[in-house]
């Protein structure tokens, strides 16, 4: 049909592609140098569909100690799959640098990377790759702790008032969760001394406690002798936020949740559900505001905001029986200790009361059975255990889009790279935790 037209059969060599093969090719061009250019054409997206989706975590590793870099030193990426984990180990070059290359950008692919030196595990977990953040450096400072307490600040403490469990006996007890965003001003992880232990820091709680409880992703313990809620692993720079439930008691002059405190402290706050009448004693606390979150009213008590609370002072966090108001039957309450928890760290990552919309945006409108029927839940299960499948779902929704809306900002340079990676580890690290949650439920 064409006078000047050819006809070419290009043999091409296999070429693997992620999908399918190239194989034979039968071309019909107008001439040999367009036949050469597809060819070229389907070359270059062979090489893009394999090289596109892959990226790197890197870093270096400085001993403080001595000021240089540590050398030929083992370096662990741990990588959390779906249904696997798998590691992989390199050690670092003359000038202290590692590099872990070609991994998949999967934001279903979590990241750990580690080392151990000198008796200490330092390690940072859920490290997403995406195609937005495609690369993440990540620097270990090793042998080096700030021991000053006034570089520690705690900038929310929170106190959430509930019901107990509902097996529970019902001897005047009450649920008491605590949410703190605390923050470490040094350029350093921060360790302190308890007792003969090194550990990062420790908390002091109320006396007559029981059924401790921490709220992931954090890892607490709890030292019954001295009272104290201990985190084991230096205090990282920047803020943190952390929490913790117990049950205490309401005795005949109220409820008593006074302690001394170990770090200076910039604000209180007091959550009380509507009708249950307890009060705090402290003048410093303002009236209260009453706000709805989840279905339920509470009476929101805050510290006077231009005062602040040294450490080693002992605070006056006492609440009074106030007999002018109708109380409210706990024991008739049933207990969402989910919905508390979700509150409670909302708290401190807002360091007040600012969540509220959070909650109205992205909890599921009503309540299910399975937000109260925890018959078939072990009784030391985290608080995502608490949740119905719908709720997860949406707390899965939120961490998602939050994590893509963080990595964009960075991408533009709105925000700094130390609030980018603070941020994007404490999402992460939620997301991981939601996730095998989730993983949990669906093979119950």
């Amino acid at each position: 049909m064409y006078k000047n037209a050819s006809y070419m059969r290009l043999k091409a060599a296999p070429i693997k592609t992620g999908n399918s093969q190239f194989g034979s090719i039968t071309v019909r061009c107008p001439s040999r140098l367009l036949a050469i250019a597809l060819i070229f054409f389907f070359s270059l997206s062979a090489l893009y569909a394999q090289t596109a989706e892959l990226g790197d975590i890197q870093g270096t590793v400085i001993d403080r100690k001595l000021e240089k870099p540590l050398v030929a030193h083992p370096i662990i990426l741990t990588i959390h799959k779906a249904d696997t984990v798998e590691t992989k180990e390199t050690t670092t070059d003359e000038n202290g640098n590692y590099r872990f290359a070609e991994l998949p950008l999967d934001p279903n692919i979590h990241y750990a990377v580690s080392t151990f030196h000198d008796d200490t595990d330092y390690t940072e977990k859920d490290l997403v790759l995406s195609t937005w953040v495609p690369n993440i450096k990540i620097n270990f400072d090793i042998g080096a702790f700030a021991d000053d307490d006034t570089q520690i600040l705690v900038k929310s403490h929170t106190f959430i008032i509930g019901p107990p469990p509902a097996d529970h006996a019902p001897d005047g007890a009450v649920t008491v969760a605590e949410a703190i965003g605390i923050e470490n001003l040094s350029d350093l992880p921060f360790r302190t001394t308890h007792g003969t232990q090194k550990v990062g820091i420790h908390l002091t709680l109320p006396q007559d406690t029981e059924g401790f409880e921490p709220h992931p992703p954090v890892e607490l313990t709890i030292d019954a002798a001295t009272n104290q809620v201990i985190l084991k692993t230096p205090l990282p720079p920047g803020e943190l936020h952390l929490g913790y439930n117990y049950i205490s008691h309401v005795g005949k002059s109220g409820l008593d949740l006074s302690r001394r405190l170990n770090f200076n402290t910039m604000q209180f706050y007091v959550f009380v559900p509507e009708g249950i009448g307890l009060v705090p004693r402290a003048k410093f606390f303002g009236a209260p505001r009453r706000e709805q979150i989840h279905g339920s009213v509470y009476l929101i008590y805050e510290s006077n905001a231009d005062q602040t609370f040294a450490a080693g002072k002992k605070v006056d966090l006492a609440l009074n029986i106030n007999t002018g108001v109708a109380r409210g039957a706990l024991p008739e309450q049933t207990s969402n200790l989910g919905q508390l928890i979700l509150i409670a760290v909302a708290a401190a990552l807002t360091g007040g009361f600012f969540v509220a919309a959070l909650f109205k945006l992205r909890a599921a409108s009503n309540t299910t059975e399975s937000d109260t029927d925890d018959t078939s839940t072990p009784p030391d299960a985290g608080w995502l255990l608490k949740l119905n499948p719908d709720d997860r779902e949406h707390v899965r929704v939120a961490r998602l889009e939050f994590i893509t809306h963080l990595d964009d900002k960075y991408e533009r340079q709105e925000i700094s790279e130390r609030v980018y990676k603070r941020l994007r580890r404490e999402q992460t690290e939620r997301l991981t935790t939601l996730l095998e949650q989730q993983k949990r439920g669906n093979n119950a």
